[in-house]
């Protein structure tokens, strides 16, 4: 029975984070009208980092979310200026 409870909560976790991540798509795409499938890619290299800092380093879970952010956030913003302003407002596909 525990064994079911605990497959119960990392399932509703699971399906928490794919839906915040999913609302972030929906509004990338649909108020900025750009396809950013980065948005994605850039989710998955913060779980990533979150993950090794947590393992590798022997971080706690509060403490590895700020720095996997930092990580994120450093190559995230030369990507969106270098990629995406120059698209913003010139079509209207979507």
């Amino acid at each position: 029975m525990a064994t079911l409870v605990s497959i119960l909560i990392d399932t509703l976790a699971y399906g928490m984070v794919l839906f915040t991540i999913s609302i972030g798509l929906s509004i990338t795409l649909g108020l900025m009208k750009v396809v950013n499938l980065a948005h994605g890619g850039f989710a998955m290299l913060g779980g990533y980092f979150a993950s090794h800092a947590m393992l590798a380093l022997g971080l706690p879970y509060l403490a590895a979310l700020p720095l996997a952010k930092a990580c994120v956030v450093i190559p995230a913003v030369p990507v969106e200026v270098a990629l995406f302003r120059p698209v913003y407002g010139k079509n209207d596909y979507l």
